[in-house]
């Protein structure tokens, strides 16, 4: 796929532009991420599988898989998730944070290598105990991926294009997640679960290594390929490289008050604020259907539990692709501006709430409430890469990667955490899955208010594309445009907004850039920094 020529560093005050290496087109960055990404997914997919996840040994049935072989409760099986989730949300800021200071590419390089070797882990476990750090040490892994690998998507991508190429990368879960189906049945039951997860980490050592070795890119405002400059938040800082290293205790302290620095700066941006929160609305109702809606439709319509979960597996993953990519590409034909963006969050998430409470309330059949449901998950998911794309242009360059990682850890311990619980609990008292599973559709309105919300607020607010973009045409290496021509605005009012919203970036990376951090190298000189 032929694009722009690549340029790295700068974004708000950092070293001039270089050139990227050869290997790193645009079109081939995307469809590296989109690789990985799909593997990451593949594992959770798997793990969940019968062939993977197995059962208890029950009249008829022998034991198999995780559960079979660990004699496991089901709230045994059920910390696998939730040791995966711990891991990942506790390392996903961390790994932003370091790529203020350290190069991101091989960053996640360390991530997925941590990955590989946890994958491995789990494959060879000898108890219950081994398994669950290696699930938790998973999702330490794929913490610097997910905080990552959007940011240097959204860098790379053709300016027309920037949310359909936001969208291919996030159809690649439901479709991991398909393929961790399949993968883990059919290879758990052929081969045993182990060789599943041994299998799996045999596929990512190829990427490892390329991450770990091949010439490094660098995400634009973040920092440079030396894993300094780049903005002033990834500045080296006074006395960085000199003298006896700091103690532990004092990094850590350093490290959480610049993450508190960055996160208050990020509370500042209403427009990134009201787009987390419908998010997390989006989540917490999408995590409710995965986990109690086959159990639903088993029980409202009498059908067999194998075809309520294979017709739920199924509209996931067909609406999940499609909706995803049919949500970028609509916003990139009607203009991508954050407030365009954010109306089609709250028109699509609220056509998908009515059409869910319908297809609950009102079906009759449950050939009827599948295709009712299934535009509403159409609906629903053309959110995905809209909402993403916003939470990526409402924040300061430099601030990316943390802003991703926060929203994460947002619509998890908001969403989709707490949600099976509280519907499981609201079901329990009303014993009437049409009216349980109607009223948590009814939440999705909540999260349409918080994007019609921040759409109100997007149209006076700094889209920092144009600061990201406007700099590096200055620079003579603007691949991208600068952002009169992206928004048809006369040159001399352009420059003027430029140099408002350059004024902008500078005041919040300045609190950001308060609070010293170190700057050590994580790799070899030479491996992700010059002299």
């Amino acid at each position: 796929m032929a694009g722009p020529p690549l340029v790295v560093g700068r974004g708000g005050g950092g070293p001039p532009l270089k050139a990227a290496p050869a290997w790193a087109s645009p079109g081939r960055l995307l469809a590296f991420f989109c690789t990985i990404c799909l593997f990451i997914y593949l594992d959770r997919g798997m793990i969940a599988s019968n062939g993977v996840n197995g059962s208890a040994a029950a009249e008829g049935h022998p034991a198999s898989g995780i559960q079979g072989d660990f004699a496991l409760t089901l709230f045994e099986d059920g910390l696998l998730p939730a040791a995966f989730m711990i891991g990942l949300l506790a390392s996903s800021p961390i790994f932003a944070e370091a790529s203020k200071h350290h190069n991101a590419f091989r960053l996640i390089g360390i991530g997925l290598a941590v990955w590989t070797v946890a994958a491995a882990g789990c494959g060879l476990a000898p108890g219950f105990g081994t398994l669950l750090v290696c699930r938790a040490a998973v999702g330490v892994g794929e913490a610097s991926f997910v905080a990552l690998a959007a940011p240097f998507i959204d860098d790379n991508a053709p300016p027309q294009h920037k949310t359909l190429w936001l969208g291919l990368f996030y159809c690649c879960i439901p479709t991991g997640y398909a393929f961790g189906y399949i993968f883990g049945g059919l290879v758990g039951g052929a081969l045993g679960w182990r060789a599943a997860f041994l299998l799996e980490a045999a596929a990512m050592l190829p990427f490892v290594a390329f991450c770990l070795r091949a010439p490094p890119i660098s995400l634009c405002g973040v920092g440079a390929i030396s894993g300094g400059g780049g903005g002033a938040s990834a500045a080296p800082r006074p006395g960085a490289g000199a003298g006896p290293r700091p103690p532990l205790a004092a990094r850590l302290r350093a490290g959480a008050a610049a993450a508190a620095a960055d996160l208050r700066v990020l509370l500042r941006h209403a427009v990134y604020v009201w787009t987390v929160g419908g998010m997390t609305a989006y989540t917490a109702v999408l995590g409710a259907f995965a986990f109690y809606g086959p159990r639903a439709g088993q029980e409202v319509f009498g059908i067999s539990p194998e075809r309520a979960d294979l017709t739920f597996g199924a509209i996931t993953v067909v609406t999940g692709t499609l909706g995803t990519l049919a949500g970028g590409l609509l916003l990139d034909r009607v203009g991508a501006s954050m407030r365009n963006a954010l109306l089609l969050c709250a028109g699509g998430i609220a056509v998908g709430s009515a059409l869910a409470i319908v297809a609950f309330a009102a079906s009759t059949t449950f050939t009827l409430f599948a295709l009712t449901f299934a535009a509403a998950e159409l609906a629903m998911f053309g959110s995905q890469a809209p909402s993403n794309a916003v939470c990526l242009w409402s924040v300061p360059p430099g601030l990316r990667p943390f802003a991703m990682s926060m929203s994460v850890v947002a619509i998890h311990v908001l969403g989709d955490v707490p949600s099976p619980p509280l519907l499981g609990a609201l079901q329990g008292r009303l014993q009437n899955w049409r009216l349980s599973m109607s009223l948590a559709s009814g939440l999705l309105l909540l999260g349409s208010a918080a994007y019609l919300a921040g759409s109100m607020v997007a149209a006076a607010a700094t889209d920092y594309r144009e600061v990201a973009e406007g700099g590096q045409g200055e620079d003579g290496g603007g691949s991208r445009g600068g952002s009169a021509g992206n928004r048809g605005l006369p040159a001399g009012d352009d420059q003027e907004q430029g140099r408002r919203q350059g004024s902008e970036v500078a005041d919040d990376e300045e609190e950001a850039d308060r609070v010293p951090s170190p700057d050590r190298p994580l790799l070899p000189s030479g491996a992700a920094r010059s002299g």
